[in-house]
């Protein structure tokens, strides 16, 4: 691993790592409100982006297997997001 392969490493750890802790402060805090949810959600998906695309290594392709793999978590968290905004309207 070169040092600039490393530096990159560290640094999109980080990013992770600080998204996973806001993740978990914001989630902690929200009262069940929408846009806390809706937050929290927004990070697990740059949380999963990050992922699919660093440690995977799948910046660079050219396939299908990339809009794939970032379709599958959006269309996740697309269903948690629908499922708490029916929660919150219906009570």
């Amino acid at each position: 691993m070169t040092r600039q392969a490393r530096e990159q490493f560290i640094a999109t750890l980080a990013i992770l790592l600080t998204l996973a802790m806001g993740g978990a402060f914001v989630g902690g805090h929200s009262g069940g409100l929408l846009v806390p949810i809706a937050a929290v959600l927004v990070m697990a998906y740059a949380k999963g982006r990050i992922v699919i695309l660093d440690f995977m290594e799948l910046r660079t392709s050219r396939g299908i297997m990339k809009p794939a793999l970032l379709a599958w978590p959006a269309a996740l968290l697309s269903l948690a997001l629908a499922r708490t905004v029916a929660v919150t309207w219906l009570g």
